[in-house]
């Protein structure tokens, strides 16, 4: 359930930034964003060997040392999959960046769609900006997710 309202708070948040309500909104600039990601990115390879490297002195010290494996390899797991959602999240606005910046002449983009509610300047813009402010929500919830799991698995051993 709460992914879901996660997810939908994503698509709410893309939305209004693929407006382009305001043109100078943090989540539509790709470039800065891509910068931002790279740096969690390091950060998070840093915490996962600075955890991975104390999850392994405790077990080598450790009375059960089956069970703390068993318990630390699916949250261990659960912490790569994040990291490289955020690395595939990466390679994808990169990709998209290029893409957005190439001018494709088979590619029409309509300019003022008017919906009476709201007004589309460029549909091009608009999913572009749409699918950046989206990458940008998606990996900061998987960084969100590596830390819960980093500091609930460390809770775990030190209790």
């Amino acid at each position: 359930m709460k992914k879901k309202i996660i997810i939908v708070a994503c698509i709410l948040i893309s939305l209004l930034s693929g407006l382009g309500i305001n043109e100078n909104i943090f989540l539509s600039n790709s470039k800065e964003m891509i910068g931002i990601l790279l740096t969690i990115l390091g950060l998070c390879f840093s915490g996962f060997s600075f955890m991975l490297s104390s999850i392994t002195r405790i077990i080598n010290n450790g009375k059960n040392k089956a069970v703390l494996r068993e318990r630390s390899k699916k949250l261990i797991k659960s912490i790569e999959e994040d990291i490289f959602l955020i690395l595939y999240l990466i390679i994808v606005l990169i990709i998209m960046n290029m893409l957005f910046y190439m001018n494709i002449p088979i590619l029409n983009d309509p300019k003022n769609i008017d919906f009476n509610l709201f007004k589309i300047i460029s549909f091009k813009s608009f999913i572009f900006n749409f699918s950046f402010s989206m990458c940008f929500c998606l990996s900061f919830y998987a960084f969100y997710d590596l830390i819960k799991a980093t500091f609930s698995l460390l809770k775990s051993y030190y209790q």
